[in-house]
């Protein structure tokens, strides 16, 4: 397999169409928002999900480092799914998840979303995975995007990446039938030269957030919520054969 890329910016490439970023100059892979585990709580809910979801992603990243080969890959928080003490599911679905894609990667660094508690207690012996509230690594800072962002301490900093939001872009076809895609979003803070990058959640069982120009208010994303104006946003939207690249939503209007 030999993965094709869409450029966001110099150095941010989408990776196949897929909810993967690929940072080139750093040679690290970003993804996030996996929920393992969820396929459990879901079935104990009465949905149907398929028992073997957690292979499938675990097979799908790693598939794509094995193709990409970086030197780092980042979880962008919410590895696991309820907010509680993991299960004995979950547990296991997030070690068999590192154990595959440990052995595939130098680095692993995992930014804690707001699901990820007691997640320590599956990390304990794997080396090569570190836990964190946030990081920096370069011109770009990582942070599940939960909590508010002191945007002082990033004066060098030229991306946040975050993730929470599930970003959906939605439309009807024939006024019908309605489509859902998930998408990147892109735009700058009101202040300073930073630009947010919010990914698209990895996890397929999510409803995501529809992204609309007048909704600004309902997003749940400090940072996007507070600091910038989601009119100013760009959408990288992921279709089935391609990647969609959408203007500014104050030009939708």
């Amino acid at each position: 397999m030999k993965s094709s890329f869409f450029e966001v910016a110099p150095d941010l490439l989408i990776v196949d169409n897929q909810p993967i970023l690929f940072l080139k100059d750093i040679n690290a892979v970003v993804i996030a928002d996996l929920h393992l585990g969820v396929e459990a709580i879901m079935q104990e809910d009465g949905s149907f999900v398929p028992h073997n979801l957690t292979s499938q992603i675990t097979e799908k990243v790693a598939r794509y480092l094995k193709d990409l080969k970086p030197e780092v890959l980042v979880l962008n928080g919410d590895v696991k799914h309820s907010f509680q003490e993991p299960t004995k599911i979950e547990n296991r679905d997030v070690k068999k998840f590192l154990r595959e894609v440990s052995s595939l990667v130098p680095v692993i660094h995992i930014m804690k979303g707001n699901h990820d508690t007691f997640l320590s207690w599956a990390l304990k012996n794997f080396e090569n995975v570190t836990l964190h509230n946030s990081l920096s690594i370069g011109k770009y800072h990582f942070t599940h995007g939960d909590k508010e962002l002191d945007i002082e301490i990033l004066k060098d900093i030229e991306y946040i990446i975050i993730g929470h939001l599930h970003p959906v872009f939605e439309s009807k076809v024939d006024g019908l039938q309605k489509v859902r895609s998930p998408t990147f979003l892109m735009g700058p803070l009101n202040e300073g030269s930073q630009s947010l990058l919010v990914l698209p959640a990895f996890t397929e069982y999510s409803s995501g957030c529809p992204i609309h120009p007048d909704s600004q208010g309902h997003y749940i994303v400090p940072i996007l919520k507070n600091k910038a104006d989601i009119q100013n946003f760009e959408l990288y939207v992921l279709g089935e054969r391609e990647t969609f690249h959408f203007p500014e939503l104050k030009l939708w209007m």
